[in-house]
């Protein structure tokens, strides 16, 4: 994943499962990292429309939202 990507909520995933974001919800990535020693090492920061922020979740909660990539100027 990439800042800027458009990344949708898994259906399965515990995050929609505690509510703290619906499941099917989009958002976009605002940081993407790798955290060494964990199980699942890549981490995204992810803003929803509603500007709640989840900081820090495994990126494999989220999958990409088809065509919905943000351009950025360079």
């Amino acid at each position: 994943m990439t800042p800027g990507q458009r990344v949708r909520v898994k259906a399965a995933s515990p995050i929609a499962q505690r509510k703290d974001a619906a499941a099917g919800e989009l958002g976009t990535v605002l940081c993407c990292y790798t955290v060494h020693g964990r199980e699942t090492s890549e981490r995204v920061d992810v803003r929803f429309a509603s500007n709640a922020i989840l900081w820090g979740v495994a990126a494999d909660q989220f999958e990409p939202a088809d065509g919905a990539e943000i351009s950025r100027a360079s």
